[in-house]
């Protein structure tokens, strides 16, 4: 199963991907907390794309969500160049913990600049 969807780098996107990731996870049997982390994880991408990132044009960010016999992964890519090295966040900052609540609440995570892209792919193992 593999969905691909373009989304408007807007605020709004967040609630629609949130939607697309819950039902994946519905389809493939995932409990509460999984979802919870996915949807998460999610707003969390789609935060950095609106505040960070840039709109591949007129067809904004795309979000995939596909799933194998043990996972379900969801990846948010937009159009933005991302810097290398990630600033720690220190207490009184409003912003900066987005990325690394991402790989903590997922199974499997990768932040991937490639070249005009910015990928951010993560994933949560099915029960066996």
């Amino acid at each position: 199963m593999m969905r691909e969807s373009w989304l408007p780098a807007a605020p709004r996107s967040a609630a629609l991907a949130r939607s697309l990731v819950r039902e994946a996870a519905a389809k493939r049997g995932l409990g509460p907390p999984e979802v919870w982390d996915l949807m998460l994880a999610t707003t969390e991408a789609v935060a950095n794309v609106v505040k960070h990132g840039a709109p591949c044009g007129e067809r904004g960010f795309r979000l995939r969500i596909g799933a194998t016999s043990d996972r379900l992964q969801v990846e948010v890519c937009d159009c933005g160049l991302f810097a290398d090295e990630l600033d720690d966040a220190g207490p009184d900052e409003t912003h900066g913990r987005g990325i690394p609540l991402i790989a903590a609440v997922s199974d499997e995570f990768e932040l991937r600049p490639r070249g005009p892209f910015t990928r951010v792919r993560f994933a949560k193992r099915l029960a066996a």
